[in-house]
């Protein structure tokens, strides 16, 4: 009996997905998700994974439609937990933000088995400074984070934050596979 996929599908079943080294979660995992973030990025940054600090921004156009584009992370303000950028005033992406100041930001490093999932409003930080007068700095104000950990088996681990009017909840580890 012939396979009829295609040569794509073929090749994509037979890749191994997520194949990298399940790394464990911290047995003591920082409070807050900027924290965490920043120990993750630390972690990357000292295995030289490469593009480390390369998310991906996800906005919505004043239609509606969705965007995405890779952007260099500028900085981290563990304090505010705000997540900083550059981009230039007149790009689409700052009238993307203009028109809907609600955006998402994907970290992803494969290496480690690693993804962060940062979601909320974006405002121009004028505090955060550029190396160009023809640059502005922005930053995602998160009101939700979601850590995920690839684990062995596909048994992945998720840890979620959600940003009240005093501080962060946390749902600690949790199985990926389940609801919620």
């Amino acid at each position: 009996m012939t396979d009829a996929r295609s040569p794509l599908v073929r090749a994509l079943i037979a890749h191994p997905v997520l194949a990298a080294p399940g790394y464990p979660p911290p047995d003591h995992a920082p409070t807050g998700p900027a924290e965490l973030f920043t120990a993750w990025l630390l972690d990357a940054l000292a295995a030289n994974v490469p593009d480390a600090q390369v998310l991906t921004l996800a906005t919505v156009d004043a239609e509606g439609r969705p965007d995405a584009r890779v952007l260099v992370l500028r900085d981290v303000q563990l304090l505010t937990a705000d997540w900083h950028f550059w981009t230039d005033p007149d790009s689409p992406k700052a009238a993307q933000l203009a028109a809907r100041p609600d955006a998402a930001l994907t970290a992803y490093w494969p290496a480690h088995g690693r993804q962060v999932r940062l979601r909320g409003p974006v405002r121009p930080s004028p505090a955060c400074p550029t190396p160009a007068p023809d640059l502005r700095c922005y930053a995602l104000h998160p009101d939700r984070a979601e850590f995920w950990q690839a684990g062995p088996d596909r048994h992945h681990l998720r840890r979620r934050h959600t940003r009240t009017p005093t501080g962060w909840t946390d749902t600690g580890w949790t199985d990926a596979r389940l609801p919620g």
